[in-house]
């Protein structure tokens, strides 16, 4: 059950967007294991060598809209 907090400002405005979900998963082959742990450490190499992206909640939210709203609303 949602319940709202108790305040009396104005309610923004909200949308709602897809969640995963607990699920079973067949466990890995240790050649599997294997390919996982090397992806992760080239990715982590990747990041400390300044390639990542920096998280940013505006270019996020406009993603989220463009993908679940069909890109027919900008704000």
């Amino acid at each position: 059950m949602t319940t709202k907090p108790a305040h009396d400002k104005v309610s923004r405005r909200t949308t709602t967007v897809p969640v995963t979900t607990m699920e079973e998963m067949p466990v890995l082959t240790p050649d599997e294991r294997a390919e996982l742990l090397r992806s992760l450490e080239e990715a982590e190499a990747s990041i400390k060598a300044g390639e990542g992206v920096e998280y940013d909640p505006e270019e996020l939210k406009a993603w989220l809209q463009a993908t679940y709203r069909g890109d027919r609303r900008k704000e």
